[in-house]
Formats: structure tokens, sequence, C-alpha cells
């Protein structure tokens, strides 16, 4: 079972719309296989996978 604080789901959803900016800002300047856009792009990854456990 999953506890859900009051505010972390919106937190969570906050934070994947930030990192997701930022992952399309290094791919356009860097490319998109570039090391620094993979490592955002599994970043990315871990935290949507910890929102989709919430719901």
């Amino acid at each position: 079972m999953v506890l859900i604080y009051e505010g972390e789901e919106k937190y969570l959803s906050k934070l994947i719309d930030l990192k997701r900016e930022e992952m399309l800002k290094i791919a356009k300047k860097f490319g998109m296989n570039n090391q620094k856009t993979l490592e955002c792009s599994q970043e990315l990854d871990k935290l949507i996978i910890k929102y989709q456990k919430m719901l």
C-alpha cells in the first residue's frame, strides 16, 4: 500500500513537467543521443514511474 500525502501528487506532477522541459532543452542543445539527454530522460522515467505507482 502506497501512502499519498496531501499535495505530493501535485508536487510530483510539477517535477515531471520541469524535468521534461529540462530534457527538451538539453536535447535541443546537445542532441537526442547525447549522454546528458539520456541521463535526464532516465531521471524523467523514474519520476513518471513513481507518479504512476501513486495512482
